[in-house]
Parts: structure tokens; C-alpha cells; sequence
């Protein structure tokens, strides 16, 4: 195989001295330039062909454009273009070692994406808050602003729900009502099974992942404002209770749980076991951005400012998210 390239180099080399032999002869002008393009143009085409030959075919995408590339290249720049074609078909030919392609792989989404992959109700809060206040918006608005509060969560979306059982029109009021008590029921069932369910555990695992069920269970029923007062309070110490059996059922490495940990207890307004969870929680692997405003919140409540503007400033995209935003913008301006 490599003698053939080499005799087929040698006549592409002969074919271009042969060219340049011609034009220095002591024909006619017309023979000399008739005897000049024969041998040029087939030592082009020899090279060309062996250039597209030798050519990646990762990198070919079709032989007949390679090839027309290659012989112009010759053609068009006489005795230089068939040394750079030569240059180029050593390298090709001996030199380049073609590896395997890198295929394309999937990576993970990035911590602050995580809490956005899911697809949104189709309106906002404000967008709800203002058709359910306004009372000359068609029912039909206000119906779908209503169903757009009920599939998102949080206290803002409850106190929508409060805000519409207290409607004029008796079917958004209606609506409003079940909705709500849908809310609240839905995670009542949920603590009521999984509490059964921990009465009958025996295996320390299965009562690990039970009690950090409830725990999660009974925060969101504050979370969700579906407790006040003195319930909210209960809820609070049933969800920090069970927290505190799953880590020591072996859970201490669960930075979400960590970082619940540490919203009961700033609930609780205990800041000094708050800011220890938070800080297990990151050295367990939670993503700073997440704890930022807790982090944030501890420094306020110790009355350190300066402290609570230097997390604002680790975290420049703060200032746009809601809830927090207008917070941030108010201490750094």
C-alpha cells in the first residue's frame, strides 16, 4: 500500500517537472502551453485524488467537493500548490492519528435550576391576586386565576384561597373553599399514613425515611399557612421532632433535612442551633445559593449588618428573584 502511494507521488511529481520542462522548450508557444496543462492537470488530479483519499472521513462530507478543493488548490497555484499538496499529504497520510469522537453526553441540572424545571400555572400571583380583587373581570378569569393559586404552593397562594372564600360570587367562593380544604386534606392523609405506617416499622432505615417523611409533611402544613397561632406552633415542634429521630436514625447527612433543621428553628427563633444546622448542611454538600437567605436572615437577627451585605453580595441574582428580591434591594441599594 505505501509503495503504491509512493509511486503515484512519484508520477504526480514527474507529471508537475515535466510541466515546467515543457514551458521551457523550444516548441511553438501553442504546443509548449498545450503540453504544459497536460502534464500539469495530471499531476493535479494524482495528488488531488490521493489528498482526498488520505483526507479524515470524520471530516469529508462529500468526496467530489473534497477532490474539486484539492485539485484547484494545485491547479490554479502551479509548482507551489502541488509542494503544499505534498506537505499536506504526508502529514495526512503518516502523521495525523485520527482518535474516536467525544459523543455528546447529558449533564445534571445546576442547583439553582432545580426549583424552576417544572412548568408554572400559566399566571403569577400578582396576575391572580388582581382578578380575584377586581369584581368586573368576567367569572371565567377569575375561575382560572383561582385554579392558577391552587396548583402552585406557599403562603401567598393560601392566603389567595383565604382571600377568595370570602368572595361575593358563590361559585369562586365555593370553588375557593374546596380548594383549600382539597390543600389541607391532601397532606393530612399523607401524615396520617405515614404515621401508621412508623407505628409499624421495625427496620431502623424504614424509620429513618418515615420520620423525615413527617417531618417535610408537617412543615408543609406551615409552609402553606393551613396553621395559625398556637397550631402553627405544634406543627413547628411535631416537624422538628421528627427531624431530629431521622438524624438520629442515621439521617445527619441529608443536607435537606439539615437545612429544614434550620428553617424550624429560626421559626422557633432559636439562632444559635439554626445557624448550625445550616452550616452541617453545607459542609454536607448544600449548595450555598440555597441557604444564602437564612444565612442572611441569622446575621440580621445577631444585629450583624455588615455580615448579612456580604451574603447579599456573594449572590448577585438575589435582587431578581421573587419574595427576596425587594429585600436585597433595600440593604444593597
Amino acid at each position: 500500500m505505501v509503495m503504491t502511494w509512493l509511486k503515484l507521488i512519484g508520477y504526480s511529481l514527474l507529471g508537475e517537472f515535466s510541466a515546467v520542462l515543457a514551458l521551457l522548450g523550444p516548441q511553438s508557444a501553442s504546443l509548449r502551453l498545450s503540453l504544459f496543462l497536460s502534464a500539469h492537470i495530471l499531476a493535479c488530479v494524482v495528488l488531488a485524488m490521493l489528498m482526498t483519499a488520505a483526507f479524515p472521513k470524520s471530516y469529508v462530507v462529500k468526496r467530489r467537493t473534497i477532490f474539486g478543493f484539492f485539485f484547484g488548490i494545485g491547479f490554479f497555484i502551479p509548482i507551489l500548490g502541488i509542494i503544499g499538496l505534498l506537505m499536506g499529504l504526508f502529514y495526512f497520510r503518516f502523521f495525523l492519528k485520527e482518535g474516536n469522537r467525544t459523543e455528546f453526553s447529558t449533564v445534571s441540572l445546576p442547583p439553582f435550576m432545580t426549583e424552576g424545571s417544572e412548568t408554572g400555572p400559566g399566571m403569577g400571583e400578582g396576575g391572580a391576586w388582581s382578578r380575584l380583587k377586581a369584581s368586573d373581570v368576567p367569572r371565567q378569569l377569575r375561575l382560572k386565576a383561582l385554579l392558577a393559586v391552587s396548583a402552585s404552593s406557599g403562603q401567598n397562594a393560601s392566603r389567595l384561597l383565604q382571600l377568595a372564600t370570602g368572595d361575593s360570587d358563590d361559585e369562586i367562593r365555593l370553588l375557593a373553599f374546596n380548594l383549600y380544604d382539597r390543600r389541607e386534606k391532601v397532606i393530612s392523609n399523607s401524615i396520617s399514613q405515614t404515621l401508621q405506617a412508623l407505628r409499624e416499622a421495625v427496620n431502623p432505615l424504614k424509620r429513618r425515611d418515615l420520620c423525615r417523611v413527617l417531618a417535610f409533611s408537617y412543615w408543609e402544613v406551615v409552609y402553606n399557612d393551613l396553621a395559625r397561632d398556637e397550631l402553627a406552633v405544634f406543627f413547628v415542634r411535631q416537624s422538628l421532632e421528627y427531624a431530629r429521630q431521622a438524624v438520629e436514625l442515621g439521617g445527619g447527612s441529608d443536607p435537606a433535612l439539615l437545612v429544614l433543621m434550620g428553617r424550624l428553628y429560626l421559626k422557633q427563633g432559636d439562632v444559635e442551633r439554626a445557624g448550625e444546622a445550616i452550616r452541617t448542611a453545607l459542609e454536607h454538600g448544600v449548595h450555598r445559593d440555597r441557604v444564602i437567605p437564612y444565612l442572611a436572615e441569622l446575621a440580621y437577627r445577631r444585629r450583624d449588618f455588615e455580615e448579612l451585605k456580604q451574603y447579599f453580595q456573594s449572590d448577585p441574582l438575589l435582587r431578581h428573584k421573587p419574595g427576596i428580591g425587594p429585600v436585597v434591594q433595600f440593604w444593597m441599594g
